[in-house]
């Protein structure tokens, strides 16, 4: 069960990784990045019912989305880089 509830926050991280490379990637819209993982994160421990154990995973969720939503950009990123090389 555990395991289904992290789902939540990697998915949107992802989700967010794949929109904010779109719109620009890490160099625009900073500060609605940020927002949008708050946001996201916040969402995301309301729909697992994780806030009603303990607040502080609103902060672990927030910071997952952050992380792969970065990790999401970079790795789409690359791909762009090694499909223009060859």
């Amino acid at each position: 069960m555990e395991i289904l509830i992290e789902a939540f926050p990697f998915a949107f991280g992802v989700l967010l990784g794949l929109t904010w490379s779109r719109f620009g990637g890490p160099g625009a819209r900073r500060l609605q990045w940020a927002g949008a993982s708050v946001l996201l994160g916040a969402f995301a421990t309301f729909a697992s019912g994780e806030w009603q154990v303990s607040p502080l995973y609103f902060l672990f969720d927030i910071g997952l989305v952050a992380v792969v939503s970065m990790g999401t950009v970079l790795a789409i990123r690359y791909l762009e880089r090694t499909r223009a090389k060859g």
